[in-house]
């Protein structure tokens, strides 16, 4: 497991005292959320907030704070955002064919109200969720560059590619923003289908944890949009950019995974 490097600050005698980097972590109940700081509990300190936050005081570690965050609140958002280094905004509704009032109270106006309380605050960054579905409208046989023109094929997917534009937008005003073009991340429905489209878009919880830490501590970045699967044998994305930026070294396989799953059953 990659474990980031501490922060230093002045300890008022002259020496320096670690201090781990103080992480807002929204949709922290999910799964990618709860992948994450259950890996890393230890190695950041947590703000951990979702709507729902009754399995949050199960993450490792010590001085975590846990915080019930409507993301379409903008004032909570600006409480939620005091004294962060780094924001991951997780929180959205993640359905494919969710309903567009939703999609625009919780990914729409989520997303403008995290990074205008992200920039207010000083934080350093946002890294934030987008998704492979904001390029689901390519045919699916092509290979594409992580940063490809969006093509969305539902409202869902609009919501990312606008999401991505907002931290475009900030990084103008000076917070850095890391865009994630989140494939299939692991989950038993994974297992079920037999589309190699979808093994090629596939991520494990063990390559999406190594992703947020390497989009949390590379420095020097602007804004950039990146790919989120492991290392499959055909890949929806061809990981160029967010190797080469951000030192992304996936050990998983979509491919892999699905027929070690058959082998066990």
């Amino acid at each position: 497991m990659m474990h980031p490097p501490d922060e230093f600050e002045d300890a008022g005698d002259g020496s320096r005292a670690s201090r781990k980097r103080f992480i807002l972590l929204t949709g922290a109940a999910g799964r990618i959320g709860t992948a994450f700081r259950l890996a890393h509990g230890h190695d950041y300190r947590f703000r951990l907030a979702d709507l729902e936050t009754g399995s949050l005081s199960e993450t490792p570690g010590k001085g975590h704070e846990i915080i019930r965050l409507d993301v379409s609140d903008a004032a909570a958002c600006h409480a939620a955002c005091a004294g962060i280094d780094t924001v991951i905004h997780l929180a959205a509704d993640p359905r494919p064919d969710a309903p567009w009032e939703s999609l625009l109270q919780n990914n729409i106006r989520g997303v403008v109200n995290i990074c205008d309380a992200a920039l207010a605050a000083g934080c350093q960054r946002v890294v934030f969720a987008s998704s492979a579905h904001a390029i689901v409208a390519y045919p699916p046989e092509l290979t594409l560059a992580d940063d490809a023109p969006p093509r969305p094929g539902n409202l869902y997917g609009a919501s990312k590619v606008f999401g991505e534009g907002v931290l475009s937008a900030f990084a103008a005003r000076g917070l850095s923003g890391v865009a994630i073009r989140i494939g299939a991340y692991d989950a038993p429905w994974f297992y079920e289908d037999t589309d190699d489209n979808i093994a090629a878009a596939y991520i494990s919880p063990r390559d999406m944890n190594q992703l947020l830490v390497r989009a949390i501590e590379t420095p020097d970045i602007p804004f950039a949009v990146v790919a989120g699967i492991s290392n499959n044998r055909q890949r929806r994305f061809d990981l160029r950019q967010t190797r080469a930026l951000l030192g992304y070294q996936p050990q998983d396989d979509g491919f892999r995974a699905r027929e070690e799953h058959i082998t066990r059953e």
